[in-house]
């Protein structure tokens, strides 16, 4: 059945001079991002265009999680991905101007909207030792922010650890002024403080704590930040 439909939509994109428009097809799995299960979801296809419709298709949890969809070439997508009991996703696909019919590989994984839930910011976002944040930061805090932005009902914790064992007092200085950082930038960006907890920290960071080991030289330890689901309302 999918590939009757992939042949009439091909066909359908046929120009008048008998010229087939070269199309993509986009697939691939969206995955329980605790699990690595496959799940069922929702992904919805947009453009910027007002003439263009959206496009929707679920993922088959009977195929492992896949899903596809044809999409045209020249053109980026917002794509959005739902599924019940998980937060929602947003993300760009843009999709190549190919001469002929090609195929695109694409995979999601969603996270359970689930208390406990646990986000690994995946770069160091201060400077060495300070609470100011470093160059690249803003990007990475953006998508959290958007994150937060498309998951209303969401109320997460920041956890921010030191760069080097010190005294419990000078680590909770550090650490929540470093957490009321991140705080000003959601709320900047229209986040409401009220969905957002500074956690104390006085210890290093117990997940991925400083190597014991010497580091070469101008290779610095950073200590983690974590932003962790505390009410689902």
């Amino acid at each position: 059945m999918k590939y009757l439909f992939i042949a009439l939509f091909i066909a359908a994109t046929t120009l008048a001079v008998g010229q087939i428009v070269p199309t993509v097809l986009l697939k691939g799995i969206v995955l329980n991002g605790q699990t690595r299960k496959p799940i069922e979801a929702t992904l919805t296809f947009t453009t910027s265009s007002k003439n263009s419709k959206a496009i929707v298709t679920n993922s088959n949890v009977a195929e492992g999680g896949a899903y596809q969809c044809i999409l045209m070439r020249g053109t980026q997508y917002e794509v959005t991905i739902t599924a019940n009991g998980y937060c929602r996703l947003r993300d760009t696909i843009t999709i190549p101007d190919v001469k002929s019919y090609s195929e695109l590989t694409r995979d999601f994984v969603l996270l359970p909207k689930e208390i406990g839930q646990r986000f690994i910011v995946s770069i160091p976002l201060f400077e060495y030792n300070l609470p100011s944040l470093r160059t690249g930061a803003s990007e990475e805090l953006a998508r959290y922010a958007q994150f937060l932005a498309d998951n209303p009902t969401v109320h997460i914790a920041i956890e921010c650890y030191p760069d080097r064992n010190d005294s419990p007092t000078a680590i909770e200085s550090l650490t929540r002024r470093r957490a009321e950082a991140i705080k000003a930038f959601f709320s900047q960006r229209g986040i409401s403080s009220t969905r957002i907890r500074v956690e104390r920290i006085t210890t290093i960071d117990p997940y991925n704590p400083p190597p014991q080991k010497i580091r070469p030289k101008g290779r610095f330890y950073f200590g983690g930040t974590y932003f962790v689901i505390v009410a689902v309302q």
